[in-house]
């Protein structure tokens, strides 16, 4: 059975995952040029990382608290939908991976990055050596493990869960399709680091398709706040989808002036 309790537990999740995500990019994007700096040559980006990496990994420790959110919310969104078919598990098992994969690309920066920077700072190590391990860090843990495997689990969690929630009468249909068309726009846009030559559009649009699932995110917080039972609608406030496409706007306007 469900309780009222396990909706607003649910809706503190996706909240705390909203607010730091949004106050992560921020701070990424203020101190450490994010999200273009992942694309710059190894020297460029470990320059800039020692020169601020007292706001760099602290942020980054933020972001990796997010993936750790992530995998709550697709436990807890499990446990609210689930109706006993193999869609349910296969949404649960893709939205912890995503977390997972994602944790695995956020805490680099807080654990080896800092690590070869000292090393640097110390010439433990030849600086060539150095920055080729940081471009196998950023490649592998940065481009193909966070970057392509955590958008494409979480494009997947979406779909399948947006499926769910589509079927599932008590849910918002808006919100639903919200969530199945964000699911869509992140697994196309994972493939961006698979072949950033032939798909670099994609990473140009980036902040466009991720912002989607950050406004779904919060959206979703409200109406889980409202909820008080699995059998009643409840449906979105109009107030609150306009509050939802000004954020949106604000993210993505700027990104692609």
């Amino acid at each position: 059975m469900t309780t009222k309790t396990d909706y607003k537990v649910t809706a503190s999740i996706f909240m705390a995952f909203f607010l730091l995500i949004v106050a992560g990019n921020l701070m990424l994007a203020s101190s450490f040029n994010f999200p273009d700096i992942l694309r710059e040559s190894p020297e460029v980006r470990f320059t800039l990382f020692q020169n601020n990496q007292g706001t760099i990994i602290p942020t980054y420790y933020l972001m990796g608290l997010t993936s750790i959110l992530q995998i709550f919310m697709a436990v807890a969104m499990y446990h609210l939908t689930k109706k006993g078919r193999l869609l349910d598990l296969f949404a649960l098992t893709a939205g912890v991976l995503s977390g997972v994969f994602q944790v695995l690309g956020f805490f680099r920066w807080v654990i080896l990055i800092p690590m070869l920077s000292n090393a640097y700072n110390t010439k433990e190590i030849s600086s060539e050596v150095i920055f080729f391990l940081e471009k196998f860090a950023n490649t592998y843990l940065g481009m193909t493990v966070g970057e392509h495997l955590g958008s494409l689990f979480t494009g997947l969690w979406l779909i399948t869960l947006g499926i769910a929630l589509v079927k599932n009468a008590a849910f918002d249909k808006k919100l639903s399709w919200l969530g199945l068309v964000s699911g869509i726009a992140l697994s196309i846009q994972s493939y961006e680091p698979v072949n950033s030559s032939a798909l670099s559009f994609l990473g140009t649009i980036s902040i466009a398709l991720w912002a989607l699932y950050v406004v779904w995110v919060l959206v979703m917080s409200i109406l889980l706040f409202q909820k008080k039972d699995e059998t009643s609608l409840q449906t979105v406030h109009w107030g609150v989808w306009l509050f939802g496409l000004i954020l949106y706007l604000a993210n993505v306007v700027p990104a692609l002036l």
